[in-house]
């Protein structure tokens, strides 16, 4: 039976309580023994607890504005669309970093509730479980409350392609660019939105024509942020060129990690691997996605995870990015419906993972 939209919404209403009351629970018995918190933080554990790393590059950018730097960590490696919607809550009087939480929590519920449509519409007897293999998934706490962008693009991808699964590729490019202002991985956007678009009008009959390259619009989000950076720092990648302020690797040593890797000791690899696990698990997911979904989402999975899998230093923090990555959790749903012992297997593991990587996040401990 497909799910409702009300229902995917209770789940996500009941995760998102669950991972408060673990994090205020992780930081009242523990305290904030990490490093992530940042200066201003709320007295209450339940918001102060989605106070954590990133959330001061996203403060400074809705308060200040951009800062660029060729050598060092700046705020140009941020996307503007989330910090902005932060600013324009933000002239509420509201404090910046609870307008941030407030706006984690209302993109994420939208987005649940997109992916639940979007589902449902692609296949509805598998699309209650792929629900909460995304609401349960180890890193969902990014879309409950952290000041993070996840939960934006997330909601913005989902409504792209729900869009052109409708035949509205208006409004799939639109959401689309929004979507590729908001974090940089635009080009598994744009691919996946436009081979999509071209298998629709396959199977609808028609021709090759200028209509089939309307989903190249969706680039405009990241032309746009490209553009800013080019007039106002003079480097229209700057969003690339500042992570070597977070000592970002390139060529075989960015590929193969061997550079962070071998500097780990033993224990320390199992985090890494962790993270690994989920990101391959995703990439694989792309080859029966092809038939089962179509290309455009294959393209589209492909691309999501293989970017930051090659770019990343150390594999930390692919586990969070596979949350871009939707079409994952119905095409595990796909999987698991026939097999409800490894379905509720599952679903147990990756809850306990949840509860402590969330407990991680708010103690202050880096997670991603």
């Amino acid at each position: 039976m497909s799910i409702r939209p009300t229902q995917a919404l209770w789940r996500f209403l009941a995760v998102a309580v669950a991972c408060a009351l673990v994090g205020s629970v992780a930081m009242t018995v523990l305290g904030v023994p990490g490093s992530g918190r940042q200066i201003e933080h709320f007295p209450w554990p339940f918001l102060d607890m989605w106070v954590r790393w990133d959330a001061g590059w996203y403060e400074q950018i809705a308060l200040r504005e951009y800062n660029y730097s060729a050598t060092t960590q700046s705020a140009a490696a941020y996307f503007p669309l989330y910090p902005l919607a932060m600013r324009a809550v933000m002239l509420t009087g509201m404090n910046v970093f609870l307008a941030g939480i407030l706006l984690t929590f209302v993109f994420g519920a939208a987005a649940v509730v997109m992916f639940s449509r979007w589902a449902a519409l692609m296949k509805p007897e598998e699309s209650s479980l792929a629900v909460w293999l995304l609401v349960l998934w180890p890193f969902f706490f990014y879309l409950v409350g952290a000041v993070y962008s996840d939960a934006l693009f997330l909601l913005c991808v989902t409504t792209a392609f729900f869009q052109l699964e409708k035949g509205r590729v208006g409004w799939a490019t639109f959401f689309g660019a929004l979507a590729t202002a908001t974090r940089p991985i635009a080009p598994a956007v744009v691919l996946g939105l436009l081979v999509r678009h071209i298998e629709l009008r396959r199977a609808a009959g028609h021709r090759f024509g200028w209509r089939d390259l309307i989903p190249l619009g969706s680039a405009a989000g990241l032309l746009a942020f490209m553009t800013f950076l080019w007039w106002r720092f003079g480097d229209p990648i700057g969003f690339v060129t500042t992570q070597a302020g977070w000592q970002q690797l390139s060529g075989p040593a960015a590929i193969f990690k061997y550079g962070a890797l071998e500097k780990m000791r033993r224990i320390d690899l199992l985090f890494p691997a962790f993270h690994a696990l989920l990101a391959f698990a995703a990439l694989a997911s792309a080859w029966p996605m092809r038939k089962s979904l179509g290309w455009g989402y294959a393209v589209y999975t492909a691309v999501a995870v293989g970017l930051p899998l090659i770019s990343s230093r150390d594999f930390i923090g692919l586990g969070r990015y596979v949350i871009a990555v939707f079409p994952f959790f119905l095409q595990a749903a796909l999987l698991l419906s026939t097999r409800p012992r490894r379905a509720v297997a599952w679903l147990v593991v990756s809850g306990v993972m949840l509860a402590w990587m969330t407990s991680r996040f708010a103690t202050g401990f880096y997670t991603s």
